[in-house]
C-alpha cells in the first residue's frame, strides 16, 4: 500500500519533466519566392530561428520547392525528435540525385538507415545543390572539394547548438 503513492509520484515526475523534442521545431516558411526549412530553438524561454535549407527555383519548380520543404521540415522534425541522423548529405542513388540525412560522415544515402528528405534533377550535382541551399549557419566556411571528398556532409546539431 505504501509504495501506491511512490509510484504516482514518479508517474508525476515523469510527465513533467520537459522534453527535448519540445525544444526543438522545424517547420517551412513559404512567404517568400523561396521556401526554406526553419529550425527554432527554445531555451530558457528566448526563441532563436535558423534556415537550415532553402528551397532556390534553380532546383524546383514553385509548387515543387513548398512540398519538398513542408515534407523536408517533418521528416527533419522526426528525425530531431528520434535522434536518429546526425548529417544531411548529397548522393545519387538510382540514378537520380538525392539529399538524405545519415546518421554518420563516410556514409551514403544507399545505407540502410539513411532517410532521403527529397530529389533533385538527374543532372542536378547533389552536393553542390546542397551545399548552395543550406542556410548560412549551416553551411562550411566553403564547398567540399568533390576532387577529394565525393559526398557534402552537413551537421544537423552545429558546434554552437545550445543543446
Amino acid at each position: 500500500m505504501a509504495t501506491a503513492p511512490i509510484l504516482a509520484m514518479g508517474v508525476m515526475l515523469a510527465v513533467s519533466v520537459p522534453s527535448r523534442a519540445s525544444s526543438v521545431q522545424v517547420s517551412c516558411k513559404t512567404d517568400t519566392t523561396t521556401p526554406k526549412v526553419i529550425v527554432s530553438l527554445v531555451k530558457d524561454g528566448s526563441t532563436q530561428s535558423y534556415t537550415i535549407l532553402n528551397f532556390l527555383p534553380k532546383y524546383f519548380s514553385a509548387m515543387n520547392g513548398v512540398q519538398n520543404c513542408q515534407n523536408t521540415a517533418k521528416s527533419l522534425q522526426n528525425i530531431y525528435e528520434t535522434g536518429d541522423s546526425e548529417y544531411l548529405t548529397g548522393d545519387r542513388l538510382n540514378d537520380q540525385s538525392v539529399v538524405c540525412a545519415v546518421e554518420r560522415r563516410g556514409i551514403g544515402c544507399n545505407h540502410y538507415n539513411a532517410k532521403v528528405l527529397f530529389t533533385l534533377k538527374p543532372v542536378d550535382n547533389p552536393s553542390q545543390a546542397l551545399y548552395e541551399m543550406l542556410g548560412s549557419d549551416f553551411k562550411q566556411a566553403k564547398p567540399s572539394n568533390t576532387r577529394t571528398l565525393s559526398r557534402t556532409y552537413t551537421n544537423t546539431k552545429p558546434f554552437w547548438w545550445p543543446f
